[in-house]
């Protein structure tokens, strides 16, 4: 009973409407999508007006491939004629005369999913979409949602296909001639936890375009069609491509249903136990940094944490990391304010590097990538 739809949006809508009634395209320019949506809404669910959207997620609900009309995404391109399309779905859904009304609407738009630029939309628009697929399905369970991939880019649908079968979604799509929708069949791809695994933090910092500028090919060839180089605020920076944020969002999605079979155990000790030793003249505390420390005490596998280091004008990303000593036991991290950072040393349970690198993963993922 799948109760969650995310749905990419194209125009097709406001074509129909500019070709078929002139008087309804008018209240769209006028953008009185409000008075629009509740004429629309008095229509049959399957009249071709509506155009691919509409009529796609009927047939969703039709088929039963949606059980509930809970919650609805509409994941709309870049343009002013995307948004304006964004919002006049979400009212249609949400107005009380319409039989397939969802009890929650939304729409969001896609940064750099636009093609007035193809370089935009490839480097950004794409990675958009992975990432606001990926942040619904963990805010609901991918085992709730389905996404609808009729609407849009031709290359953003057949992205949305890789997407769903990443991410272990159902992926529908309704051809222009069919009547109904089908579920696209999922593809056989062969993938590495352990990969993702061994550089969890490299991918972390990637995904938010922050990568350090290093020979990511040389290090693993497996990286050369994941990784790219960014320019933010005039600084050279290494991130993601589309097909790097769906590798690194596929397995977030991995790691989370593997976590407690692959973290370090449990230490046995309460919070109060646990000891922070503060070097003696380390200099001031960064604002923020005692909570963030009682907080890392609470995972179970944390015995302790001495600080080593405080830098004031050092306002790098707050992040943790394979200690520099080479122990599977120990992480180094780092904890900025913004403007200073003090680095420190985390004592885990680990004895193996496999259950090190679960360890950076889960801290990532409690912690950084909230």
């Amino acid at each position: 009973m799948r109760h969650t739809l995310i749905c990419t949006v194209g125009t097709s809508l406001k074509g129909n409407l500019e070709r078929q009634r002139p008087e309804w395209h008018d209240l769209y320019v006028r953008r009185r999508l409000r008075d629009l949506a509740r004429a629309l809404a008095a229509l049959d669910p399957q009249d071709r007006l509506l155009g691919a959207e509409i009529n796609s997620i009927d047939s969703i609900i039709t088929k039963g491939i949606l059980g509930r009309p809970l919650n609805l995404y509409l994941l709309v391109s870049d343009t002013e004629d995307g948004q304006a399309t964004g919002e006049l779905l979400k009212l249609y859904y949400l107005d009380a005369v319409n039989p397939r009304r969802f009890e929650q609407a939304h729409w969001q738009t896609l940064a750099g999913l636009t093609d007035a630029s193809h370089e935009r939309f490839r480097r950004e628009g794409l990675r958009s979409l992975v990432t606001a697929v990926a942040k619904i399905a963990r805010t609901w369970g991918p085992e709730q949602v389905v996404i609808n991939a009729t609407g849009g880019y031709k290359a953003q649908i057949s992205f949305a296909g890789l997407i769903g079968q990443a991410l272990d979604i159902p992926v529908c799509y309704l051809f222009e001639r069919f009547s109904e929708v089908i579920t696209l069949p999922p593809q056989p791809v062969s993938l590495d936890l352990g990969f993702w695994l061994a550089h969890a933090p490299r991918f972390y910092l990637l995904a938010a375009d922050q990568g350090d500028p290093e020979d990511y090919e040389a290090l693993d060839p497996r990286f050369a069609i994941l990784v790219e180089t960014v320019e933010v605020e005039g600084e050279k920076l290494a991130g993601l491509t589309a097909m790097g944020q769906l590798f690194h969002e596929t397995f977030r999605h991995r790691f989370g249903l593997q976590r407690a079979q692959l973290l370090p155990p449990d230490s046995g000790l309460p919070s109060a136990a646990k000891k922070i030793t503060y070097e003696s003249g380390l200099g001031p505390r960064p604002p923020g940094l005692e909570t963030w420390f009682a907080r890392l005490l609470e995972v179970p596998y944390v015995t302790r944490i001495n600080t080593f280091k405080y830098i004031p004008d050092l306002a790098r990303p707050s992040y943790f990391r394979p200690s520099a000593k080479g122990k599977v036991d120990r992480l180094e991290g780092g904890f900025s304010d913004g403007s200073a950072t003090t680095k420190f040393t985390v004592f885990i349970t680990a004895a193996t590097e496999a259950q090190r690198d679960a360890a950076l993963a889960d801290l990532y993922e409690r912690f950084i990538n909230t």
